[in-house]
């Protein structure tokens, strides 16, 4: 953006050399923004030797821009055709398109995989489930598309509609990142213990698909299973909003990482899917309580844990095949029927 307003403005040329270590900060972009989503994505993240490689294109190319500085001393710049320097233009733009492409995808399978991680450890993910960065990585590889696209067919050389419209698409990802990032919540709220215990009970998940191994023999976990049944039933620590599995591990006196793999292995769900079937099973009897009949259904999800209306009525269906206001609907009607 800094090099088009220095074309735009005449405060350089292309041919100067300020454009073109600008230009280096492109190859610098794509690998930001996937190790910003990694930093999102992973709790405890810390910044490792290695992901200086992610660097290692920006570097190769300042490497180039360097090299060519002493080559045009040697080489007369009249030796040097438009047809070259369009077609180095268009190899810079294409290796750019195809490494922001690249990186797109690999944030997008990062927050894939976070998507799972946090389901193992909350039982509210709305605010914390990075929809948006994956929803801006679908737009970036949208844009890159049309981008690479205009280079290759020289759309913006024929309207100066695309240059527009590329500038707006520009300004509304501005906004919409500024805007969604003001109304991220910290995804790991926990100390620096409580945050290495996350990081190990998801590699043991991990490690238990690829394995299948047994951290607590058969006999003991049906014992543990049991115990955590009891207190779920009888404290109903999910009417909490803000239930996690840390918390849930306190209340049991055990370690997250034995709770993690009771729930996972003998009740066979994850953290998310045992405390919502409890909040959805809590909320079909609180519908159909005369006791309760002053609340709303968006009430009723707020009394059982949930956050959000949108969340409450997914759940609902996924688990009972209908929403609550189906279900409250037919069960009225089969009452009075009887």
């Amino acid at each position: 953006m800094l090099q088009n307003i220095g074309l735009s403005t005449g405060l350089f040329n292309e041919n100067d050399l300020l454009f073109q270590f600008l230009g280096i900060a492109n190859f610098a972009i794509a690998p930001i923004f996937y190790l910003s989503v990694c930093f999102y994505a992973t709790p405890f993240s810390s910044w490792k030797h290695r992901d200086y490689l992610h660097f290692a294109f920006a570097f190769l190319m300042l490497l180039i821009i360097v090299a060519s500085l002493f080559l045009d001393q040697e080489i007369p710049a009249e030796t040097i055709t438009t047809a070259q320097q369009d077609s180095a233009e268009h190899i810079f733009n294409l290796l750019f398109g195809l490494q922001l492409t690249v990186y797109c995808v690999l944030a997008y399978q990062k927050i894939a995989k976070h998507r799972q991680n946090i389901l193992l450890l909350n039982s509210s993910i709305e605010y914390i489930e990075l929809k948006w960065l994956q929803n801006l990585c679908i737009g970036v590889m949208v844009l890159a598309f049309f981008w690479l696209a205009d280079i290759l067919f020289k759309l913006s050389d024929t309207s100066s509609l695309v240059d527009d419209l590329t500038s707006l698409l520009y300004l509304t990802g501005v906004l919409y990142i500024a805007y969604q990032w003001l109304r991220q919540k910290e995804i790991f709220p926990y100390n620096l213990g409580e945050q290495e215990e996350l990081k190990a009970i998801i590699a043991e998940t991990t490690q238990q698909e690829l394995e299948k191994k047994k951290l607590v023999p058969d006999d003991k976990l049906e014992e543990l299973k049991t115990q955590v049944r009891e207190l779920i039933e009888t404290h109903k620590p999910y009417l909490a909003d803000d239930l996690n599995l840390i918390k849930l591990a306190e209340q049991l006196n055990m370690s997250s990482h034995q709770l993690s793999y009771v729930i996972n292995n003998g009740f066979n769900e994850n953290f998310y899917q045992l405390i919502n079937r409890y909040r959805v099973e809590e909320a079909k009897k609180l519908i159909l309580d005369p006791k309760m009949d002053h609340l709303s259904l968006l009430g009723i999800a707020f009394e059982v844990g949930f956050s959000s209306k949108t969340v409450f009525n997914t759940t609902f269906k996924k688990m009972t095949g209908q929403t609550p206001s189906e279900y409250k609907r037919n069960k009225l009607a089969k009452t009075g029927s009887d």
